[in-house]
């Protein structure tokens, strides 16, 4: 009995280990100002434009790849918000987002 607790707590150990190496290993950084865009979405997660939720809308907007405008339950208030934000803060490597309305 102590055999398959011995053994049990080993197994238990080396894998807690390779999952913190492995959480190491593939770490992805994200964009420090996707929260904010997410955050200043309105958070429906509706999908109404065409990008699975509002994560995905804010990634979008990040890469260019988006209209603010396809933010449907989103206002004109919503819009401006996340122009001025985006024109405040640029990435790490100093450029900025070029916001399509």
């Amino acid at each position: 009995m102590v055999v398959v607790i011995v053994l049990a707590v080993v197994i238990s150990v080396v894998l807690a280990l390779l999952l913190w190496g492995a959480s190491v290993v593939f770490h992805v950084e994200e964009d420090p100002r996707l929260q904010d865009i997410i955050d200043l979405l309105p958070n429906q997660n509706c999908g109404l434009c065409g990008n699975p939720g509002c994560k995905g809308m804010a990634e979008a907007i990040l890469r260019e790849d988006a209209k603010l405008s396809q933010c449907k339950p989103g206002d004109q208030a919503m819009r401006e918000d996340i122009r001025d934000y985006l024109a405040e803060h640029p990435n790490e490597a100093g450029e900025y987002v070029k916001v399509k309305m």
